[in-house]
Order: structure tokens, then sequence, then C-alpha cells
């Protein structure tokens, strides 16, 4: 796992966004009124991020297309259930990671002829990794947690055609090619994830904030949205979250399902899950067995405190971690009140940078007890 640096750029900037307006702005005053939201400041962000790509996708955002059939068992899912690729069909434009860099899969952009060359991202999976299906690739690696046949299942189940969960990234399909490998196809999003977002918001203070308070109660609105679904991520982070336009609206969407968890029960699972900042502090321990909805608000507070901050509040939940430590001891609210942010050439507190509303927000969420942590609408 690389080191993480609030200064640097994540990789896969290749998500979505469909096309936007400097008008448009994602409007929820049911969990963060305060202040008052300035439309474009991340709209008019994201507009200069994507520009290449909104010509393309405006021309084919109506083209019709044939939903791939689907079979939503996962214990009937295998390789031979999924479709050979079309001859010709989608060509490969440039490839983002390559299995050479150390990964597992290959992320690629393609363009599909069928759509009239639109791009799209696909992530490619080699069969000696993934294996012939879950069980057999169970038996492989029995100790992860990162299962390339959930991510695949998922992605399809939540994000392909017309029954796409909102706040999932779209999903065109998964194909095997001639070598057997099988490709997860995508919506390509030029405009990066959050965490080129938070790179991007300028000096905490009341604008950075307005911006946060409504990134962040649109990814809490998709990760409770998977919860009552039966779903938990496992896996959420700034990293893993982009932004794309869905009608008139600007949403988040979630991306990496391979560390989610379905068809299971989400009070009591096992397993170390996410980045270690993300990680609720219940989840770290070989024995540890802890609800996984819960764990995944703990990652949503530390993705808002990042989008409001432009840093990570602790490197990591589990170890010797001071600030985290003082988390547990202390609370949250009280971290807040000794941690400082650089504003212009100050050293500042959080609390005297962040609204009494937003850090109430925050603390509901990185509360270090479970049966404490609560979304702000509850």
């Amino acid at each position: 796992m690389r080191a993480y640096d609030h200064h640097a750029r994540y990789s896969s900037a290749c998500y979505i966004v469909d096309g936007l307006s400097g008008e448009d702005m994602v409007k929820s005053t049911e969990c963060m009124p305060d202040p008052q939201p300035r439309a474009d400041t991340w709209a008019s962000l994201c507009i200069t991020q994507c520009s290449e790509g909104l010509p393309l996708i405006k021309a084919v955002l109506h083209a019709s297309t044939v939903e791939q059939s689907w079979m939503p068992d996962f214990d009937s899912f295998c390789r031979e259930s999924i479709p050979v690729i079309e001859q010709g069909r989608f060509k490969v434009e440039q490839v983002v990671r390559s299995f050479s860099e150390g990964s597992k899969a290959q992320i690629e952009i393609i363009s599909d002829r069928s759509i009239g060359g639109r791009k799209l991202l696909a992530k490619r999976f080699p069969p000696t990794y993934l294996q012939d299906d879950p069980e057999s690739f169970r038996t492989s690696d029995p100790c992860s947690c990162d299962d390339p046949w959930t991510e695949i299942f998922l992605a399809m189940r939540l994000g392909h055609g017309s029954s796409r969960v909102p706040g999932v990234v779209p999903c065109h399909g998964v194909y095997r090619d001639s070598r057997e490998d099988v490709l997860l196809m995508l919506d390509w999003a030029p405009g990066g994830d959050l965490f080129q977002l938070a790179g991007n918001l300028g000096e905490p203070g009341p604008d950075r904030e307005a911006t946060a308070s409504q990134v962040l109660c649109s990814l809490l609105e998709a990760v409770t949205a998977l919860h009552r679904k039966g779903i938990a991520h496992g896996n959420v982070s700034a990293e893993n979250a982009v932004l794309r336009m869905d009608g008139a609206e600007i949403q988040v969407a979630l991306i990496d399902f391979a560390m989610a968890l379905h068809d299971t029960d989400l009070s009591a699972v096992t397993g170390a899950r996410g980045k270690l900042m993300y990680r609720a502090p219940e989840t770290v321990g070989e024995h540890a067995i802890y609800d996984a909805r819960t764990a995944d608000l703990f990652a949503c507070g530390v993705v808002g405190y990042v989008l409001a901050t432009g840093t990570y509040p602790w490197q990591s939940t589990a170890g010797d971690c001071k600030a985290f430590a003082y988390v547990q001891k202390h609370g949250p609210r009280r971290f807040f009140e000794k941690r400082t942010l650089s504003v212009g050439a100050s050293k500042v507190q959080i609390s005297q940078v962040l609204s009494p509303h937003f850090q109430s927000v925050l603390a509901s969420l990185i509360e270090p007890n479970p049966a404490k942590r609560r979304v702000p609408w509850e």
C-alpha cells in the first residue's frame, strides 16, 4: 500500500463525470444546511477536469444499447457465464495501470464502437488471478478480503442497465476475450475522484466546508442506499468515490466493490477491510467481529474530514498512531480542539476552522464507539 499525501493525485482519475453545468449542484438540506452552498466551487472544477470528454459523452448520451443479459445469482456465477467480446467492438485507447506495476488487474481506457466510440474504463482480470468461479478463487487465496468476483458481480447487479442504483458508477457489462481475460466495463470519469477534489478546494474555511458538506451528504446517501439493499461497501474512501451527473444533479458514485459484503448478516462480519486510515477501530484485530454498516459510516467520516481540511486526521486506526489514540481516549470534539491546520501563514485549530454543525456531523461519524456512531439525519 502506497503512502498517502494530501497533495498527491490518485491514479484512478478515470471514472465518470458525464457533463456539468455551473448551475448544477447536489442540493440536500436534510443533513447539512449551513453554510449556504456555492454551486460553482466544485461544478466548475469538474467542468475543467473533464472538458475533453464532454462532446463525445453528449453525442452518445441517448444512444440505444442492448442490455447484457444477467443472472443475479452469485452461486451460479462463473467464467463460462460471461459472454465473449464481439470481435472489433472495443479498441484499447490507453493503458492507465498495467500488470507490470504490481497490480492484479490492468486498467484500460477503451472505445466502444457500438455506441459511437464512447470511451469506457475496462478493468482486466487475467485467468490466473480470477480463476474459474468465486469458489475456486477463494480456494486459491483464502485469506484475502479482496474478491474480484464480488467486484464484478456487484458492479453488474448495482450499476448495469435500467435498474442501476443511484450512487453507483454505471456498468456497461462484463466480457471475456480470446485469452480468457475478463473485462469489467465501467463509465470513464475524466473528472477524477474525491481525493483529487479535496486537493483542489483551496484553504480550509466556510467556502471549502460548504462544498465538503454537500459532497459528504451525497456520499452518505450512496452508502446508506447500499445498506438498505443489504450490501456494505467495505472499502469506502475518497479514492473510491467519484463525481458524476445524474439528471440535473451532481452526485457521488461509488467504485471498487472488491471488499464488499452481500447476502450475509452485515451485523456480524469478520476480516480487515479498507485502507488503514479509513478502517473503523472495531474492525482491527485478528478475531474482530463487527457491523460492516457502521464501519462504512466511520470511513465516510474520514472522507468528510479530508474534504473539509485537505489532510488525513491520522495515518492509521491501528498500532501506535498517536492522533487516533487521542481520539479514542478523549473523543472527536477534543481532537478538533487540539488538532491544528495551516491556514495561510498561521496554525489554526480545527475547531476554529470548521463550523460547530460540521464538527458535530464529523464527530457522529468518526465516533470510536460503533454503538454511538450514526448518520447525521438519524
